[in-house]
């Protein structure tokens, strides 16, 4: 479908395991969310709509790559649409071909995503892409 390739950062795939274990769809419903994405990207010439996304501003002049959250996520196991309360953040590279998803995490226990570890995968890229 697309040449994107998809990369997640170690502490999201701590935290993934932990939503997980509570929530047994989970893979199942980020792998739906990851063939949107793509689609996404291939349908708007690889950029992607607001509607949807959300770029997180304010990062710094230093961070090169858009940075989104997603809020809208339906999970199987979470009978309130796509309203479930899961947050997934991704860094978008266009130049590099990757998603890089940075953070996970269910916003009645954590309310916003962790700029520092943003910054720090954007500015080191060449470490993570």
């Amino acid at each position: 479908m697309s040449n994107y390739q998809i990369k997640t950062h170690p502490k999201f795939d701590k935290e993934f395991s932990k939503l997980a274990k509570k929530c047994p769809s989970l893979e199942e419903d980020f792998e739906r969310l990851i063939n949107v994405l793509l689609l996404d990207l291939r349908r708007n010439n690889h950029y992607l709509t607001h509607d949807r996304y959300i770029q997180i501003p304010h990062l710094g002049r230093d961070v090169k790559f858009p940075v989104f959250k997603i809020k809208k996520f339906r999970c199987k196991d979470i009978p309130k649409g796509n309203r479930s309360g899961f947050r997934f953040i991704f860094i978008l590279s266009r130049q590099h071909k990757t998603i890089y998803f940075t953070e996970c995490y269910f916003k009645s226990k954590h309310e916003v995503e962790n700029k520092n570890r943003i910054r720090d995968v954007a500015l080191n890229y060449e470490n993570y892409f």
